[in-house]
């Protein structure tokens, strides 16, 4: 956390001053993301009312943009907006005119450093597979875990296993049938590899059948998902997860 915010400073944002109106940093990055995410479009729209001389609009939307700068800590970025809104007031055509390249750059400008503020927030995640040929399950899967992990998606047992080989992977959701390679190939791979008893695997499953859970049972596997699940449950293999790597330091 500490070296994201520091990716911030380092660049003129005052965090603290943000902190003080947003009170915690879930709040913060909430907001971030929102502005970082609209500024491109809230751009356009200014160049539109720029060539079509529409000038109290363009100084409305100035002011807004200028206001959210401000209150997120873009302080010095803020005054780029406020002389825009001023002189959107004033319809001062040639001082907009001149200086619009300046406020594309300073939008640009914004938006590569809250882009790489959040590429640094997902990469310091820890990365949980997630192998199921149901589109529904994963995405389902993925809303539930992504705020606090970064989520690989694989959609049969080949593609599991390539993003095993390339990625360092913290947990893996395991559907058992699927195209191609199933789950039970991918198991064979992982101890073959060394790996079953360093990662933990939770098996997702609607078979219950006792000969389905003894195989599945025959190597080191964390848990099981049964389907249909929620969100309770969800949570449940999560804190397994979790436990795994806190007995482990052991």
């Amino acid at each position: 956390m500490t070296n994201k915010i520091d990716l911030l400073k380092n660049n003129n944002v005052d965090v603290n001053a943000a902190l003080e109106l947003w009170g915690d940093m879930d709040s913060y990055n909430e907001s971030l993301k929102e502005f970082k995410d609209t500024l491109n479009s809230k751009l356009a729209s200014l160049e539109n009312y720029k060539n079509e001389s529409d000038w109290s609009n363009y100084a409305i939307l100035a002011h807004s943009i200028k206001s959210e700068a401000k209150y997120l800590g873009f302080m010095k970025d803020s005054e780029v907006f406020l002389n825009h809104e001023l002189k959107g007031k004033e319809g001062n055509k040639d001082y907009i005119l001149a200086n619009f390249n300046t406020l594309k750059e300073t939008v640009r400008n914004i938006v590569t450093l809250l882009n790489n503020y959040f590429s640094t927030e997902i990469s310091n995640k820890k990365n949980i597979l997630i192998a199921d040929d149901s589109n529904i399950i994963l995405n389902y899967l993925e809303k539930n875990m992504a705020e606090e992990y970064k989520i690989s998606r694989a959609s049969d047992g080949s593609d599991a296993i390539a993003i095993l080989q390339n990625n360092d992977i913290y947990a893996i959701l395991l559907d058992l049938n699927m195209p191609g390679l199933d789950g039970f190939e991918v198991l064979r791979y992982l101890k073959e590899n060394n790996l079953i008893d360093k990662i933990p695997v939770v098996i997702i499953t609607g078979d219950d059948t006792e000969e389905t859970i003894k195989k599945v049972f025959s190597y080191p596997i964390l848990d099981v998902l049964n389907k249909p699940f929620n969100d309770k449950s969800i949570d449940k293999i999560l804190l397994s997860i979790k436990g795994f790597y806190e007995n482990n330091k052991l």
